[in-house]
């Protein structure tokens, strides 16, 4: 099998670290990380790095999603390491780029470390460059961007945040990255409901994610070699249901039918709605949490894509009380899923999408 996107959601407890790769016919292959986890992500991550070739460490992209502890911690260290220096171009929308304020150049003064601590710092690293300096804002509701095609590289088609969305984490900026910097806080003991009827839990009625950073994080859609992913960070699902409608609308289709799709923020119920599910259906869904503090993923959420999507695999980065319910033979025989698990709590999981000859 030639494998076209290689996908790895390393065990980030509660947050997002993902490395994406698309070998290329020649050289290196394209290479992107997403987020770097909580602070304590770090040292996994740095092993990870480690085991790239010596001679090849280089990352074309670094995306920060969002501005939440369980996406940013791990990747503070990061930006003061040597990979940092490997970085083709970091994705992260700063202070600079919101709706409202005026946009200076990281030359002028203002890095990417200083947006993400909101600290002074006389370091500077290549921002937004795809996007020539300025913000990553789709515009309006079923708005995307598609980015210039890389060398050999994938397409790369970014479907959240919305402009909307960005001005209203321009009114709450201070307060969003004082509320990173103290973390998420305490969780509750998880409760286990009854699996029997997923018609029933997919059914559930559920809130709408309201949080403010949430609403602002960069989705993306990546395509190579005929396989296509997804990638949702914490972003709504009405924003991501809505881009992905955009660009199917944009190819004359009724739907767009993906490979593989990362749930939105870690399989919440909140973001993980019917309509995203059906306009991109997918074989493989993955979830990134070891249900630490918030529960996830969400029954109602995975129940929606099972009884949305007969056949599908759901690839989850932790084996946990929560997620080995769904391996139970009898429930995936019913339903028509599949299930995969790590074996190693260290490895989180890692899929390979074949190349479309």
């Amino acid at each position: 099998m030639t494998t076209a996107i290689r996908i790895e959601v390393l065990p980030a407890r509660m947050g997002d670290c993902l490395l994406v790769e698309c070998p290329r016919e020649q050289g290196r292959p394209w290479r992107m990380l997403v987020d770097g986890g909580p602070p304590d992500t770090w040292p996994l991550l740095l092993a990870r790095l480690q085991r790239l070739p010596a001679d090849d460490r280089h990352l074309d992209v670094v995306v920060v999603t969002h501005i939440d502890s369980d996406h940013i911690g791990g990747m503070i260290p990061f930006l003061d390491s040597e990979f940092a220096d490997e970085v083709g171009d970091f994705w992260f929308n700063g202070r600079t780029h919101l709706p409202g304020d005026p946009i200076r150049s990281v030359s002028q003064g203002e890095s990417l470390v200083a947006a993400l601590i909101d600290q002074p710092s006389a370091r500077t690293r290549p921002w937004n460059l795809a996007f020539g300096g300025g913000p990553i804002d789709t515009g309006e509701e079923a708005g995307f961007l598609d980015l210039a095609p890389v060398d050999g590289g994938p397409r790369v088609t970014v479907l959240s945040p919305t402009t909307k969305r960005l001005t209203a984490l321009a009114a709450a900026w201070y307060e969003t990255v004082e509320a990173a910097k103290r973390g998420p806080g305490e969780g509750t003991p998880d409760v286990l409901e009854p699996l029997d009827d997923l018609a029933a839990v997919a059914a559930q009625e559920s809130p709408r994610d309201a949080s403010v950073p949430n609403g602002s994080s960069i989705a993306l859609l990546l395509e190579h070699r005929g396989a296509s992913v997804v990638l949702g960070a914490d972003a709504f699902g009405t924003v991501l249901g809505a881009g992905l409608a955009g660009v199917a609308a944009a190819r004359g289709l009724d739907t767009l039918p993906v490979d593989a799709f990362k749930l939105p923020h870690h399989g919440s119920k909140s973001n993980v709605i019917d309509a995203m599910l059906r306009v991109a259906p997918a074989q493989h869904y993955l979830v990134s949490s070891n249900g630490d503090i918030f529960h996830h993923p969400d029954d109602a959420a995975l129940a929606r894509v099972v009884t949305t999507r007969p056949g599908a695999t759901l690839w989850f980065n932790y084996r946990t009380a929560r997620t080995e319910r769904w391996t139970d033979p009898g429930l995936s025989g019913r339903y028509g899923y599949d299930t995969r698990l790590p074996d190693d709590p260290d490895a989180g999981c890692v899929l390979e999408l074949p190349a479309v000859p």
